[in-house]
């Protein structure tokens, strides 16, 4: 029998259920499938093996799965794919999985090539489940919205700390949705309060911006006349994201997003509909902000933004010369156009 779990449930379901002989962890996001690897791995102690689920020798997996060993194990199987489970992988698998070693435990874990597209479990990875009296299969999903907010506070709770109210919220701004990056500088915010209460001011000084939180500091300095800020912020963004081209890319995204606003709200299309037709993450931060700024644009200075944009980035790719003198000059010229200094 399979039972089904997400991320947050295994651990209450080892307290409650026992230990599972399989474990089946399928989903979007590398940083809860290596969470939850961690928990199991915890709970059963001793050896592990690390072996490829598509390029692993059937000799070599069945001398693990077949051999009693006089300390706990774990035998983990990577890059499971649907593809990879042909008629004759079943076969092998049938006749191992169902009468497991006691001392065994499996991991199986299949993550999803698209990390940021909707993620449903493969028929492949519950029938796979299915060849093990004992199995659960445990998604493992990015966290939006409210989810991600109550794991960055269970993560504060992990290291001994609580969050100021909005704390949260400023997390997940500064550093995106990535749970890696957001557990990583919650050690660092745990050690800068104390482990005590991590308020917006420690997260403010402690987290570094991602790329696309700087392009929304950027647009608002050029927004408000202010190019020698928003020469500064670039500045502070090529620190981190040393490739030009992405930068430019993200400004540019950011105005593509407004284009898209603009022409929604002038067909009167709800932004629900937005996200969907062009897949969107449900309640995208940038998709909303653009919204809210539609009304600072007219068509024709949306227009020359974007060729503004077009044209840097052809000179970048083009031109052997000094890549940040070309990013500058598009970039004093993207000012002047978004503020409205330079007529269109």
């Amino acid at each position: 029998m399979t039972i089904k779990l997400t991320d947050s449930g295994l651990k209450k379901s080892l307290q409650k259920d026992g230990r599972m002989q399989m474990y089946f962890l399928a989903g979007n996001d590398a940083f809860l499938i290596s969470a939850c690897k961690k928990t199991i791995q915890s709970d059963v102690g001793g050896e592990f093996v690390s072996l490829d689920f598509q390029t692993a020798l059937d000799e070599e997996v069945a001398g693990h799965l077949a051999t009693y060993s006089f300390e706990p194990k774990t035998l983990i199987l990577e890059n499971f794919k649907p593809a990879a489970y042909t008629e004759e992988k079943r076969a092998f698998y049938t006749d191992y999985l169902s009468d497991l070693p006691y001392t065994l435990t499996v991991i199986v874990t299949l993550l999803a090539e698209d990390s940021y597209g909707k993620f449903s479990i493969p028929k492949a990875a519950e029938a796979f489940c299915s060849l093990c009296p004992r199995s659960a299969l445990v998604t493992c999903i990015k966290k939006e919205g409210g989810d991600l907010i109550r794991y960055v506070d269970s993560l504060a709770r992990r290291l001994g700390c609580t969050l100021d109210y909005g704390a949260a919220d400023r997390i997940i701004q500064l550093c995106g949705d990535d749970l890696l990056q957001i557990s990583s500088q919650m050690e660092i915010m745990a050690a800068a309060s104390n482990y005590g209460r991590i308020t917006v001011e420690i997260a403010e000084q402690m987290c570094p911006k991602t790329t696309e939180e700087g392009v929304f500091d950027l647009v608002r300095a050029m927004e408000r006349g202010r190019t020698a800020e928003a020469v500064r912020i670039l500045y502070e963004m090529i620190e981190k994201e040393p490739d030009y081209s992405n930068i430019l890319a993200v400004i540019s995204g950011s105005f593509v997003n407004i284009a898209r606003a603009k022409a929604a709200v002038a067909r009167r299309i709800s932004r629900d509909e937005v996200e969907t037709v062009f897949g969107y993450k449900k309640n995208d931060k940038a998709l909303s902000i653009a919204f809210d700024r539609t009304s600072r644009y007219s068509d024709y200075q949306i227009s020359a933004i974007l060729d503004c944009l077009y044209q840097t980035d052809r000179r970048l790719k083009k031109n052997a010369g000094d890549k940040m003198v070309i990013l500058e000059q598009g970039l004093v010229r993207l000012a002047m156009l978004v503020s409205g200094r330079e007529r269109v």
